[in-house]
């Protein structure tokens, strides 16, 4: 490679197959951690919007999964899991992509 050369990388107009593949899965899993992320502590907002005593109590203030609160734990446990399993879900995806290239 020449000394003055540059490697342009844009993730919103990925130039080779392998790029297109990887912005792809990364994409993918961008929006997967933002339904995670958001969508959750939303849902849990808005059912206690219907409180009359303005609390935010709902039934999911309300139900227990494994002796804690379930909107503690989907937010505090249930996100931390899902991270991990989007870092899974990224490498099992990344592995079927690569297959498909390496196969064309």
């Amino acid at each position: 490679m020449a000394k003055n050369s540059r490697v342009t990388v844009n993730f919103f107009a990925p130039s080779s197959p392998e790029m297109k593949a990887e912005t792809s899965v990364a994409k993918t899993i961008i929006f997967l951690w933002f339904l995670l992320s958001y969508a959750i502590p939303t849902f849990i907002w808005l059912a206690g919007l219907a409180d009359p005593n303005g609390l935010g109590e709902s039934f999911i203030t309300r139900a227990r999964f494994l002796g804690f609160p379930l909107h503690y734990w989907l937010l505090a446990q249930g996100c931390t899991l899902g991270y991990l399993l989007l870092c899974k879900l990224y490498c099992v995806l990344w592995d079927m992509k690569i297959t498909r290239l390496d196969k064309s």
